[in-house]
């Protein structure tokens, strides 16, 4: 009887070029290091050839290779997600949001110190004020710049309709047969403050003398 011969079929032999032993190196060095692995770490710089078949190269490329930023998703968003714009814009906004309703708080609050003080036609100081130097003296403690009289003021700003108010906006009224000859600030809650001929005083935007005598509403403060 004749002795089998067993012949052991040679394994394919692949030459790795250095950029990927250089990549592959550094993705050794970030696995944990155990004792299966610490002989591949420390041998990792002499290797020149792998005895690996084609299958484990391929995959090995795979990896390797990176992938393409999705463009069509960039132009989407205007690339603004990836950059984290977005999120800048939002705390911007919402930072602006902050300090408005703080400027609008201010001024409600400065013009309701004013209570009491006489009408003065005129008068700009805490002896006596007319309605507009009231408004003009109220913003001005607060950093806005507004003009003297009510006609100038309502040139002012922008116009807004009376059921979108909010506090510090102006309210102008039709109290003596002109447009905007009375001036007053809104508090809220259906509220203004103004100079009267009594004095300085909070009433109901809605009471039939004011709601009559409306004219029209202006914001100033942006």
């Amino acid at each position: 009887m004749e002795a089998a011969l067993i012949f052991e079929e040679p394994k394919q032999k692949v030459v790795i070029p250095r950029q990927i032993l250089g990549l592959t190196a550094v993705l050794l060095a970030s696995t944990a290091v155990t004792p299966m692995n610490m002989l591949a770490v420390q041998n990792v710089s002499d290797l020149a050839t792998l005895n690996l078949n084609p299958i484990s190269v391929k995959q090995m490329e795979q990896v390797l290779d990176p992938q393409p930023l999705n463009l069509k998703t960039m132009e989407h968003n205007d690339g603004a997600d990836i950059f984290g714009i977005n999120n800048v814009s939002n705390i911007q906004l919402i930072e602006s949001q902050k300090v408005l309703i703080q400027t609008r708080e201010k001024i409600v609050a400065s013009a309701l110190l004013w209570q009491g003080v006489a009408y003065n036609y005129g008068g700009t100081t805490r002896a006596g004020v007319d309605c507009s130097a009231l408004v003009q003296l109220v913003f001005r403690e607060n950093g806005i710049q507004l003009e003297r009289g009510s006609y100038e003021q309502f040139r002012q700003g922008v116009g807004i309709p009376k059921s979108k108010l909010e506090p510090g906006d102006l309210v102008f009224f039709n109290t003596n047969g002109t447009l905007a000859s009375h001036v007053g600030i809104y508090l809220g809650d259906s509220q203004f403050i103004s100079a009267t001929k009594n004095c300085v005083e909070v009433q109901p935007l809605d009471m039939p003398y004011w709601a009559k005598t409306y004219h029209a509403s202006r914001r100033v403060i942006e």
